[in-house]
């Protein structure tokens, strides 16, 4: 996540705005799988990855990822971001300490999983979140794969509590991958702007992150149980 977030904040320092706009979805998707993380810092979240609507109804400084967003997209520029853009690493550099030095219990771990899918459920189902560049479904498989990744580190638990569990969990990621995947170009890898899907499109990826919410939402009282 450091290695890539400093790739886009070098390019926007340049002035290199196409650059910038298309490292903007790949540096971010490091900063999706790990979301719940950041979310036990307080306020390096709301300011790293807070949207425009909060920041005002908070009155606090539009700061972060989508600030830059907003300028790449809406102005096509880079002016004035430098401070926007050392900031943004910077409080990523420190979320990456403060995870390293407060791993996540296996608790946390389930909590983190059901919390990346709300996030797909209640932002990117919507096409809220990236509002300016629309990248909402590099964001939307980043949450995926870590709520995967997460589930993987407490499967041999859920494996001996609850096998049936894990059969539906295996179930509904293949469906909702399958549903999701066909919309990522597999030459460039790049996934589909958000404004193109149609009602039905985005529908059937609502339906596929619903079905998949139910055994989630069962998994932290299961690595409860085991504790």
């Amino acid at each position: 996540m450091i290695v890539k977030t400093t790739e886009f904040v070098d390019a926007v320092k340049a002035g290199k705005v196409d650059e910038a706009k298309a490292l903007f979805p790949v540096a971010r998707t490091y900063w999706e799988r790990i979301e719940p993380v950041a979310e036990k810092f307080g306020d390096l979240d709301p300011i790293t990855d807070g949207r425009e609507p909060d920041a005002i109804a908070e009155g606090v400084d539009f700061t972060g990822w989508h600030r830059i967003e907003k300028q790449l997209w809406v102005e096509n520029n880079t002016e004035g971001m430098d401070k926007y853009a050392d900031q943004l690493l910077d409080n990523v550099e420190k979320i990456v300490a403060l995870g390293q030095d407060a791993p996540l219990t296996a608790l946390e771990l389930a909590q983190g999983s059901k919390g990346l899918l709300d996030e797909v459920a209640t932002g990117k189902i919507t096409g809220e979140e990236d509002e300016f560049s629309h990248t909402d479904l590099w964001d939307f498989k980043a949450n995926i794969e870590g709520s995967q990744a997460a589930i993987a580190s407490l499967r041999p638990v859920l494996e001996k509590q609850d096998p049936a569990l894990v059969a539906k969990l295996d179930t509904e990621f293949a469906a909702l991958d399958k549903e999701l995947n066909q919309h990522q170009d597999q030459t460039t890898g790049d996934w589909t702007f958000y404004e193109q899907l149609s009602k039905d499109q985005i529908k059937a990826l609502s339906d596929a992150v619903a079905a998949l919410s139910e055994p989630i939402s069962q998994v932290a009282a299961v690595v409860a149980k085991s504790a």
